[in-house]
């Protein structure tokens, strides 16, 4: 029997801000796979059974759930977020090829337009998302991407930032960050947004306190585009902020910008 796998992204917390796609195909689902977390957070949506996850196992998960759909059930596999941003689609396509078993990923709310929306509008011109973790890619990798894009000017929103154990990698991160920026670089730390408790602290690049960033933040480096509006913090595509790292962009001309 030929059953079917949904790649859930389930937006960054909040059930507001699940996509209708997301919701209904929990709701379908006779079987809800993923990191526990994440199941409690469309606990509300589950009417199936259910398998709970720890982090680190998320090979595991996906084993598990293309096992249960190739039985011919009906299975979400969740991940928070977007499931194709740091998330469970790729490692699960990449075990998918040679099943006989349809498989859909339906998109989500990633953490950076979350916290991007709290902020006002940081990420209206280019910007990278960049994990820190270095579970599954070399640190000398994620540096490497790091050293790269620190004095391109984008905005960069920093996943899994920093853990209790793990906080070298983001002190090393500072580093290249504030060999290459302004010291008055604007930075948001956003924790837990849509969620409850959420916070969202402003800071600049020199007096970004690492103590303040844990797994649970989404640190924000405005990009040289990005300027104080009152309580917002603006990108505008085309100009340079004081104190940016780059000269002022000229204006796009009325063709360009069709």
């Amino acid at each position: 029997m030929t059953g079917t796998l949904w790649i859930v992204g389930i937006g960054p917390g909040g059930a507001e801000h699940r996509t209708f796609a997301a919701a209904r195909a929990v709701a379908e689902a006779e079987v809800v796979v993923g990191y526990g977390p994440y199941v409690d957070m469309v606990a509300d949506l589950v009417v199936g059974d259910v398998v709970r996850g720890v982090m680190g196992e998320e090979e595991r998960r996906a084993d598990e759930a293309l096992a249960l759909a190739a039985e011919g059930k009906r299975v979400a596999l969740v991940s928070s977020g977007d499931a194709g941003v740091h998330g469970m689609a790729a490692r699960t396509l990449a075990r998918a090829a040679d099943l006989d078993v349809e498989v859909v990923v339906v998109p989500g709310v990633t953490a950076a337009q979350a916290a991007a929306a709290a902020l006002g509008a940081p990420l209206t011109d280019d910007f990278a998302v960049v994990s820190l973790s270095d579970i599954s890619t070399s640190w000398e990798g994620v540096e490497a991407r790091l050293s790269a894009l620190a004095p391109s000017g984008l905005a960069l929103c920093l996943y899994n930032p920093r853990s209790t154990r793990r906080t070298e990698q983001f002190d090393r991160a500072l580093e290249i960050l504030r060999a290459a920026r302004p010291a008055t670089t604007p930075v948001a730390l956003c924790h837990d947004v849509t969620r409850p408790g959420e916070s969202v602290e402003r800071t600049t690049l020199a007096a970004l306190d690492p103590e303040r960033v844990t797994m649970r933040t989404l640190v924000v480096i405005a990009g040289d585009t990005a300027a104080e509006t009152g309580p917002w913090l603006v990108a505008l595509r085309g100009t340079t902020a004081p104190g940016g790292a780059t000269d002022v962009a000229t204006p796009p001309t009325a063709e360009a910008a069709r």
